[in-house]
């Protein structure tokens, strides 16, 4: 409905009513007051001049009735007023009368006036027909001649025509309003439109307000009241207009908050609506499309852990098992008001399953350390403690005593050498020196050093590399360490045959080391690389578990890729990638050449 239209239509009505009722009250009372205080101004006026003839009849006690009649006459004549004058008479033993109305006859009602007169009464009166004369008023007077009673004087007046004038007068009065009504509603359209336009305008700015539009303004100069009332609302949309821009531009930077969050977020008020949450957090349960708490986190007992910290308006702190060995950390604190105390409760959802991980594998690192120098130094100590007791006296089995416990020693030594390495190399301390090299070269070398140790094993080294190959941009010495690594692992655990693979790729040159042994179960892949991990297969050898780390350490402080896919029971293949050397590229020397230089 529109609103002004509707003011309007109300303001309209009500104002013609008013208007209708105030002409037909003015008219009405003009009417019936008007005509009375007409007829009693009348009455005054006849009063007056009964009052005059009473006193000239009594000043005159020696003139006769004839002269008084005369007297009568006269005021008749110039004030249009009929009289009848009575004088009792003893010797017509009844009243002598004189009156200027024709066919007066005596009635009733003029007999009861006359005697109230000649009691000494004074009468005035109207609206009261005496014989034929109506529509008239009286004024009776006694008349004395000194102390005594001689008689009585009744003075009416017409006012017939004074009425029907009026009534006329009256009657063009309610035609005149009649015909002004039409122009007075006139008047008062436009009239009420125009007062209503300030109304109308600032009903649209609130309007507009309310749908949101917060710089929409009262643009209209108005004066007064209405003057007042549209800056102040200017002022109060403007203040408003700041102030949701503010919450606005307040609500986006915390919703870039929590979107940038690692962990999840959820916040409810205390009637346990939700009111914040981030994709985290949907990601975390699988939520897709969040209309209530419940399809958010399908779980009541956390929604119950909220409303528990409202309630109770202390931080709840506890684990929480997901699908697929995932834990959350969920810590719920209340959020606290000034004034209404607890308004809600922020939930944080952290993953700890990569922590609970580390843990396990900080735990799993330590007990494997601790076996792989306990292991050495007790069979040195084993050794030592019968040749330093004199238990011992063969030459032969003291000699191999001592091959054995510096084969001990030995290998201790390699183990503290490689966590070392593995230390530096986690840390970013270990210096790359990127230099140009050949790659099928580095392949020969590597397969000729480890040719012993195959032929003691009875496995033969195939290598396939490929003509025209770039050579490759890389620290030669970290890669041959990676291929000695991967061949040596290769030549622990294949059967008959290790095969080294050289390819190249528009962008890369791809090394791969293959062999026939047992190969890796799928869940010990992911693992692989981890430090002192071994697979079931690879215990057999004893290896100390940190030769694929230190690998893989390598590869990453060079930004090359180590893969690792393999068959149970049939082969295993590890990959790694070179950058091909570009000619235009600017040559890259190591760390210490450029510090000498």
């Amino acid at each position: 409905m529109n609103t002004k239209s509707e003011l309007f239509r109300r303001a309209f009505i009500i104002c013609i009513v008013l208007l209708l009722l105030a002409t037909a009250v003015l008219l009405g009372a003009y009417t019936y007051f008007g005509k009375r205080t007409f007829v009693n101004l009348e009455q005054e006026q006849l009063n007056r001049t009964a009052d005059s003839a009473q006193s000239l009849f009594d000043d005159r006690m020696n003139d006769s009735r004839t002269t008084f009649r005369q007297y009568l006459d006269s005021i008749s004549k110039a004030g249009n007023i009929s009289y009848i004058l009575v004088f009792p008479e003893s010797r017509l033993n009844g009243y002598f009368f004189a009156t200027n109305i024709p066919n007066f006859q005596e009635d009733a009602t003029f007999l009861e006036l006359q005697e109230r007169l000649m009691s000494g009464e004074t009468t005035d009166f109207n609206n009261v027909s005496i014989s034929t004369v109506t529509g008239s008023i009286y004024s009776g007077r006694p008349l004395y001649r000194g102390e005594d009673l001689v008689g009585c004087l009744l003075l009416i007046m017409d006012i017939d025509e004074v009425t029907s004038a009026f009534t006329l007068l009256s009657n063009s009065l309610w035609v005149t309003a009649i015909f002004l009504l039409p122009i007075m509603m006139l008047a008062a359209f436009f009239l009420i439109n125009h007062l209503l336009n300030p109304i109308s305008e600032m009903t649209k700015v609130a309007r507009q307000l309310s749908n949101g539009n917060y710089d929409a303004r009262v643009t209209g100069e108005y004066r007064g009241e209405l003057g007042i009332l549209a800056r102040t609302m200017n002022n109060m949309s403007g203040a408003l207009s700041n102030t949701i821009h503010q919450l606005q531009s307040e609500k986006r930077q915390l919703g870039y908050i929590l979107s940038s969050f690692s962990d999840g977020v959820a916040a409810i008020d205390k009637n346990g609506e939700l009111t914040h949450y981030n994709p985290v957090l949907m990601k975390m349960f699988g939520a897709v499309e969040v209309h209530s708490p419940m399809d958010l986190v399908p779980d009541r007992m956390i929604w119950d852990s909220f409303r528990a910290v409202i309630d109770s308006q202390e931080m709840r702190s506890f684990h929480y098992n997901l699908p697929g060995d995932r834990t959350l950390w969920i810590t719920i604190v209340p959020v606290m008001s000034e004034n209404e105390g607890c308004v809600g409760a922020v939930g944080l959802f952290k993953d700890a399953t990569e922590i609970e991980q580390l843990e396990r594998m900080r735990n799993e690192y330590v007990a494997n350390i601790s076996h792989e120098l306990r292991t050495p130094l007790t069979a040195v100590r084993g050794l030592l403690e019968p040749l330093y007791d004199g238990m011992v006296r063969d030459e032969d089995t003291k000699k191999r005593y001592y091959s054995i416990m510096l084969h001990e020693v030995e290998r201790l030594s390699r183990l503290i050498t490689d966590m070392l390495q593995l230390s530096r190399l986690q840390s970013g301390t270990e210096n790359m020196n990127i230099k140009l090299f050949d790659v099928n070269e580095l392949i020969e070398d590597v397969s000729m050093s480890l040719k012993p140790e195959a032929d003691k094993r009875s496995i033969f080294i195939e290598i396939e590399t490929k003509e025209n190959l770039p050579d490759a941009m890389s620290d030669r010495d970290r890669i041959e360490q990676v291929l000695v690594i991967l061949v040596d692992n290769a030549l622990r655990f294949a059967k008959t045959k290790v095969k080294l693979t050289v390819t190249d790729d528009p962008h890369d040159i791809l090394v791969s080391v293959w062999d026939d042994g047992c190969g890796i179960s799928q869940e010990d892949l992911p693992r692989l690389f981890e430090r002192f991990y071994k697979a079931d297969r690879s215990r057999r050898e004893g290896g100390n578990g940190l030769g694929l780390a230190i690998a893989k350490q390598i590869m990453d402080a060079l930004d090359e890729q180590l893969e690792v896919e393999s068959k149970l029971g049939e082969w295993t293949c590890f990959r790694f990638t070179l950058k091909k050397y570009v000619s235009n590229a600017i040559p890259l020397n190591s760390v210490d050449e450029i510090i000498s230089k």
